[in-house]
């Protein structure tokens, strides 16, 4: 065994970087963004580029309130390096999730000697690796690794800040440190960081995680570890000077908009119906974990529980209660959405590699048969029954699910021969498996995806900029791939001016009949497509020339 793993115990990350390549960069421009949040955020960097703007969020010229800053810091530069396309827009991200890869790695070390950790020292080397080994290789990271969206850079701030905690009071509890740690200094600038990724919530929720472990393991006495007066005025000193900016550039109205709408009303209100169902954050996780989800199931059921047993274990306390807290928080709110419960990850990683290494051989084996089991049902389900779904949606295309076929192949080839380790063989089908998503399924149905065809579209019929508008319809990703600005408008009124002025319109085609029947002759119909999102036929519409004299009968205003 141990010569099998010499080669990749020499290089842990070089392997890690080749897993980061191939699952978070391979063909990260090769299709157009996903509505809404890619181009949301895409269209805001872009804007804040092109106006020499480094302080205030806008998009579509006006204020953008969903998002702090630091996503678009990253953005710019690299759209001043490499232009403006879907490669620099999801850059950071991926960036970002090949950084935690290399902390979750860094981290299990240190927590494998802060924690006092008895294993053979193969099994030293084999932790990290595994832990994130199998962060790189879970479908959901490799998802939002590949988003334009902020996500990476919270879960990289807590991927790092938690466990740095951890590891204070680990090394800490017996005898305080006489100066401030350096662990736990860049600790709290991560969290100053994360609030300039995502707000007030990379803050909240190390806070809260904190408290309920120290509660559990009734040590309240050691809080003095994490300094938390002096660690807080570190993470203000990094994310306070820009909020400052931000409120005095645009009098309070973005600090209101962004704290008591994105905020405060997302976890009080199901904003954007964005409403959850019990249990959607147990699903999220173990569907996110694919291929290894059977293998977090097993170490979830069979680790201890009891809450005397727990505090022996104080590493599967703390993570257990990262993903509890996670849970439960997001649980209440009235906003639910999968990307939520992300930062938790780091948590399971940790929890399935220490898990496995505390396990004996009895247990390794049931959760060997768990692993394997949990690839091949949710591979199956991928394939047949997400085929059926596209085949519906898309007639002809459901075969794109192929894409996942090979997981399922590796995990049932496993379960009839039962010899040899599953990791090797599982990872290698899961990277072959997101090369083709990313190579060949996505880019087959990027058509449907209709914002850069109907751009391209008003551009030839030389409706520019400045000479395109929206009537009863609106996604992020037109504006996006139309440039300039995309006014919404919101009456027949607005809509005659618009026209009368020789420019161009995109109507839902139902919109059509708000419109008076003696103006519909008058239109020329450039385009008509089906929307993928909007789920109805949009037409790009102008007036026809009319002869000198005549007027076209629009209603009086």
């Amino acid at each position: 065994m141990v010569h099998k793993h010499e080669s990749i115990l020499k290089q842990p990350l070089f392997w890690l970087l080749i897993i980061c390549a191939v699952n978070f960069f391979a063909f990260l421009g090769g299709h157009t963004l996903w509505d809404v949040d890619e181009p949301n955020n895409a269209v805001c960097g872009r804007e804040m580029w092109l106006e020499g703007n480094w302080w205030v969020p806008m998009f579509n010229g006006d204020y953008r309130f969903d998002k702090p800053i630091l996503i678009y810091w990253l953005m710019i530069p690299l759209h001043a390096l490499f232009g403006v396309n879907e490669w620099t827009a999801r850059l950071p991200s991926a960036m970002a999730m090949t950084g935690l890869v290399a902390v979750i790695w860094f981290m299990s070390h240190r927590l494998i000697t802060a924690a006092g950790f008895h294993v053979r020292k193969i099994e030293h080397e084999i932790i990290p690796l595994m832990a994130a080994g199998l962060f790189a290789t879970a479908l959901h990271i490799a998802v939002i690794a590949r988003a334009a969206v902020p996500d990476p850079l919270l879960m990289l701030s807590l991927g790092f800040t938690l466990p740095a905690l951890l590891v204070v009071w680990l090394e800490g509890r017996e005898k305080a440190p006489e100066a401030m740690p350096r662990l736990l200094i860049a600790a709290y600038v991560a969290i100053g960081l994360g609030v300039l990724a995502k707000g007030p919530i990379a803050g909240l929720m190390p806070l809260l995680i904190m408290a309920s472990f120290l509660t559990l393991m009734k040590d309240w006495k050691n809080w003095h570890l994490f300094q938390p007066f002096r660690g807080a005025s570190i993470a203000l000193l990094v994310a306070a000077p820009w909020y400052i900016a931000v409120g005095v550039l645009t009098d309070g109205v973005w600090l209101e908009g962004f704290i008591f709408r994105h905020n405060i009303e997302r976890f009080t209100d199901p904003l954007q119906g964005h409403r959850g169902f019990p249990g959607l954050y147990i699903l999220t996780v173990l569907a996110g974990w694919f291929p290894w989800s059977g293998l977090l199931a097993a170490m979830l059921a069979f680790g201890a529980w009891r809450l005397e047993a727990l505090r022996r274990d104080p590493l599967r306390l703390f993570m257990l209660c990262w993903i509890g807290v996670y849970i439960l928080f997001f649980s209440i709110a009235s906003t639910q959405l999968p990307n939520y419960v992300l930062p938790l990850f780091p948590a399971a990683a940790f929890l399935m590699a220490f898990g496995w290494a505390e396990a004996p051989d009895r247990l390794r084996n049931r959760a060997r048969l768990w692993l394997a089991w949990g690839a091949l049902v949710l591979s199956l389900a991928l394939v047949i029954g997400g085929g059926i779904a596209v085949e519906k949606m898309w007639p002809g295309e459901g075969f794109y699910t192929l894409a996942m076929l090979p997981v399922a192949l590796v995990s049932g080839w496993w379960l009839l021969k039962r010899k040899g380790e599953l990791w090797a063989p599982l990872a290698f089908a899961m990277l072959f498996s997101i090369l083709l998503l990313t190579g060949w399924s996505i880019p087959g149905i990027d058509h449907h995806k209709i914002s850069s065809s109907l751009a391209a579209k008003a551009d030839a019929e030389g409706f520019n900029s400045q000479n395109l508008a929206t009537f009863h319809y609106f996604q992020p990703s037109l504006l996006y791939y139309h440039g300039g600005r995309l006014p919404m408008l919101t009456s027949v009124q607005e809509v005659a001016t618009w026209l009368e002025e020789g420019r161009g319109l995109v109507i839902a085609q139902e919109a059509l009949e708000l419109l008076p029947k003696e103006i519909v002759p008058y239109l020329i119909v450039h385009d008509r497509v089906y929307g993928m999102y909007a789920r109805r036929w949009l037409l790009l519409v102008s007036l026809q020339p009319v002869e000198e004299g005549e007027e076209i009968p629009w209603p009086k205003h």
